[in-house]
């Protein structure tokens, strides 16, 4: 089992607009995709994650263990800037992509 530590947000109830972090020991072998997100935490955007797991759990995180940020972070080298196509020329929608 290959247990790894992440920070999500998990809400106070269903109808709260509250978040309240907490730890979780997720299995990354049971990882299906892990998104980078930018979502609203305490009236902020903040980056975040997008966790999916094999039992069907979704989850928000605010913080992943470090290698996998670097395995992500390795795929954001290779793909150039010259190689996105921006829909608009609206240069603040070209900065959310590469930001």
């Amino acid at each position: 089992m290959a247990l790894e530590k992440f920070r999500i947000v998990s809400p106070k109830d269903g109808q709260s607009v509250d978040n309240v972090f907490e730890s979780l020991l997720i299995n990354v072998d049971h990882i299906i995709s892990l998104k980078p997100i930018r979502m609203v935490v305490e009236e902020k955007l903040v980056k975040g994650y997008w966790i999916r797991t094999t039992n069907g759990k979704k989850y928000r995180a605010v913080e992943i263990p470090v290698r996998l940020k670097d395995i992500l972070d390795e795929d954001d080298v290779e793909i150039s800037k010259k190689g996105m196509s921006v829909l608009s020329d609206d240069m603040s929608q070209f900065e959310l992509l590469i930001n």
